[in-house]
């Protein structure tokens, strides 16, 4: 079962996430996969800029930052278990760790962009949600 689906039911019974708050979780999560691929691309350009050997570093900020694109999108269009297909892949194209796609998952779930308390927690369902599939748990 989707955590989509679980947390409806879970919404219906205790009062928990309900289908706004998590599409408005989904949107926060996504706005702070955003705010950090931005980031993670400055970082590479500053690097590139500085012309100081830091090839290597260049392109894992440059991946990182494209791998966040990735995620934001996969968060915002996709749906249950396709999230972390989508995730998946596109760390295998990058040449990311799964691992790494993870951390930056759960970094974004720490930092979103909103003081919504149902959306922040639907956001961390979420984020907790393509985890596990992608650790081959869900």
């Amino acid at each position: 079962m989707a955590i989509e689906d679980a947390a409806a039911d879970l919404a219906a019974e205790f009062g928990g996430p309900g289908p706004e708050d998590l599409a408005n979780g989904a949107a926060a999560l996504a706005a702070a996969l955003l705010a950090q691929a931005q980031t993670l691309a400055s970082t590479a350009a500053a690097l590139e800029a500085s012309d100081t050997g830091h090839g290597g570093a260049i392109e894992a900020a440059a991946a990182r930052a494209a791998l966040a694109l990735a995620i934001a999108q996969a968060v915002s269009e996709a749906k249950g278990p396709a999230r972390a297909g989508l995730i998946r892949a596109a760390a295998g194209t990058l040449d990311v760790s799964q691992a790494g796609a993870v951390t930056q998952l759960r970094a974004a779930a720490l930092s979103l962009p909103t003081d919504d308390a149902a959306a922040r927690i639907a956001a961390a369902q979420i984020a907790q949600d393509i985890a596990a599939a992608l650790a081959g748990e869900g």
